[in-house]
């Protein structure tokens, strides 16, 4: 009973559920502030045009992310700290494309950069569910 207390807790409640909540509190919060300045410099037209969602829902991202690292940290496996970071990786290199498309300005350089914070929160989250549901913390 025990092991299932600490993997629903550890992956259910605080990696997928506390995860998903506060990485998304952050991220909407965030890109918020950076609307609001993009707004200042009239480059509300860049910011709206980078801003379209994809056609796979974020959530649904972070939460195969999540849980793919929570059982890697889980079951102790080597090297998931270079794992890790090699997804994030991968995903800036995707996010950080369109920095070479000319538009270097600082809203663009801005959401990339909350990209990059948001990626690193929602890890953080996969990493500690992982600790819980392996029995360290």
């Amino acid at each position: 009973m025990e092991l299932f207390a600490r993997w629903f807790f550890g992956l259910g409640i605080f990696a997928l559920g506390l995860g998903w909540l506060y990485t998304c509190l952050f991220l909407k919060g965030i890109r918020s502030y950076i609307e609001t300045k993009a707004m200042r410099r009239n480059e509300t037209e860049i910011y709206n045009e980078i801003m379209p969602s994809l056609d796979v829902p974020s959530w649904l991202i972070g939460l195969t992310e999540r849980t793919f690292f929570v059982f890697l940290v889980a079951f102790e496996l080597s090297a998931v700290a270079v794992a890790m970071i090699g997804w994030l990786t991968v995903k800036m290199l995707y996010n950080w494309n369109i920095l070479s498309d000319g538009k270097k300005n600082i809203t663009v350089r801005s959401l990339a950069f909350s990209s990059l914070l948001a990626n690193l929160i929602s890890m953080l989250f996969a990493l500690i569910g992982g600790l819980i549901c392996r029995g360290s913390i």
